[in-house]
């Protein structure tokens, strides 16, 4: 990664969007160890862990939500960045918005 990557790591839509499902993907994934890891807590009796990770996937349920959200308002600005500047939309073009 350049020095210029670093310090314009958003510099337009589609890198934020990108950026917006890889923090998806790694929430869901973290929410799987986390059952698994809830799992195991109550196997081994840590009842104060089991409350701890129930936290923990509350949070994780919160910020999904947040980037749920947060992915379409990015969507919905390269929509309205097309119909300002004019963009035709060819069928690929909406296939891919999808």
């Amino acid at each position: 990664m350049s020095a210029e990557e670093i310090d314009q790591p958003f510099d337009t839509i589609e890198s934020a969007q990108e950026f917006m499902n890889v923090l998806a993907a790694t929430v869901l994934d973290v929410m799987k160890e986390l059952s698994d890891a809830r799992r195991q807590a109550e196997r081994d009796g840590e009842e104060r862990r089991a409350k701890a990770i129930d936290l923990a996937v509350f949070k994780l349920k919160t910020l999904g939500c947040y980037v749920h959200k947060s992915r379409r308002a990015l969507n919905d600005l390269r929509i309205i960045r097309r119909l300002i500047l004019n963009e035709r939309l060819t069928v690929e073009n909406i296939i891919a918005t999808l």
